[in-house]
């Protein structure tokens, strides 16, 4: 839905939230997540469209046809990490990164890679949008397009999987929500003229990526995710501390209150981005870009402390997780005996550090992490360009106006 008011923000709120609690905010690429971006690439078809008219038409199709088709889709957009330090023309084979080979009749060649496909092989479709700005020698990375994941010549390349087929009390988490993260091989892929939305023209891919901010629309679906995730870890400490009876400790008030506070502040940017939200360019309403950003710049830290507060909180007990084979075997009275809780039965208790351990410290835990911090990009590029983009004005203002009351009481 193309948001028109506040109250169509507040009724696609209430979508994302049905879908994050499902799951308590572990997916990260559902399929209201990409279809958001794609929504917000169409408010603003006509950047697109804006030198070739029929590359925003495309766009305008294509959201059509997946919005009545309800298509669950992937994206990819990132280049290959060979050597960061050289352009993409200078890499050590020229089609490294993905670029267009030829034009056929019937649309594009392309070949090379892309980063970070989560969810590719779940998904139908996969959307890749102008993302990197591009050199004026860099006119064949310049591209725009959609395709189905079946499309003859595109390969996933997949990480190993963390679903281990193990009891869900041993892996409750990696055994339920395990997303796939694929690198995107484009082995000579033939992209169809009305899958295309921009191509070959530097000036207006940068343009895009520097105008068409998806982020504006997408972000309210990763709040609403994000709150979904921190109250479900703000049930699991607050479990916590009532099994092995620490909530009593002032140092565990103060990390418990941490997590609270983390939870009402991202969803205070959400609130503020919603009321605050109103017209810009293209069709419909945005999100305000303030509170977007606020968030997007501060919740690499925010989550990591929250992984720090449950690694102080479990503590060593973290390692002391037998699988449910061991608390309901040969060794159950000793595991009754010794991994009982404060107030909690061991075969309870194991469980919920168990628990515990897959969200913050398996192989599962881990990525985990690692998604929700490099989730939005480098924290230092953001934040190098909030530093270069925001508007001053006010803030100098204010200095300004406090030097003349200076001089005017001396």
């Amino acid at each position: 839905m193309i948001p028109k008011s506040y109250e169509d923000l507040v009724r696609r709120r209430r979508a994302f939230e049905i879908v994050a609690e499902a799951h308590h905010g572990m997916l990260g690429r559902t399929p209201d997540y990409v279809n958001a971006q794609v929504t917000s690439a169409r408010q603003l078809a006509s950047e697109f469209g804006a030198r070739e008219p029929w590359l925003g038409e495309n766009l305008v199709k294509y959201h059509e046809y997946i919005r009545e088709n309800d298509l669950c889709l992937t994206h990819a957009f990132g280049h290959p990490q060979v050597n960061r330090t050289a352009a993409l023309t200078e890499q050590p084979d020229p089609y490294v990164a993905t670029g267009i080979v030829k034009e056929v009749k019937d649309g594009l060649i392309v070949r090379g890679e892309l980063l970070r496909a989560t969810l590719a092989p779940l998904a139908d479709e996969i959307f890749c949008p102008p993302f990197r700005p591009s050199r004026p020698d860099e006119g064949m990375f310049c591209l725009g397009f959609a395709l189905p994941v079946s499309a003859p010549g595109l390969k996933f390349v997949c990480r190993e999987g963390y679903d281990q087929a193990r009891p869900l009390y041993d892996k409750p988490l990696s055994g339920q929500y395990d997303e796939v993260d694929a690198l995107v091989v484009f082995d000579n892929v033939l992209i169809p003229w009305e899958r295309i939305f921009s191509y070959k023209d530097v000036e207006i891919h940068n343009r895009l990526v520097a105008g068409v901010p998806m982020w504006r629309g997408y972000m309210q679906q990763v709040m609403v995710r994000s709150i979904a995730k921190l109250e479900f870890i703000l049930g699991i400490a607050h479990e916590l501390t009532e099994a092995i009876g620490i909530g009593g400790f002032s140092h565990i008030q103060e990390k418990m209150s941490e997590i609270i506070d983390s939870i009402e502040t991202v969803r205070s940017y959400m609130r503020a981005a919603e009321v605050d939200g109103g017209s810009w360019k293209g069709e419909g309403i945005w999100l305000a870009p303030e509170p977007c950003i606020a968030m997007r710049d501060g919740w690499p830290d925010m989550y990591d402390r929250v992984v720090t507060i449950l690694q102080q909180m479990a503590a060593g007990g973290l390692m002391l997780t037998p699988t449910e084979a061991d608390m309901t075997g040969d060794l159950q009275p000793m595991t009754d005996k010794y991994l009982q809780g404060a107030n909690i039965q061991a075969y309870h208790r194991v469980r919920l550090f168990r628990l515990v351990w897959d969200l913050i410290g398996s192989d599962f835990g881990s990525r985990s992490t690692l998604y929700e911090r490099f989730f939005h990009g480098d924290a230092v590029r953001l934040r190098q360009q909030r530093y270069a983009s925001y508007d001053y004005t006010k803030a100098n203002g204010t200095y300004t106006a406090f030097l003349a009351e200076l001089e005017d009481r001396s």
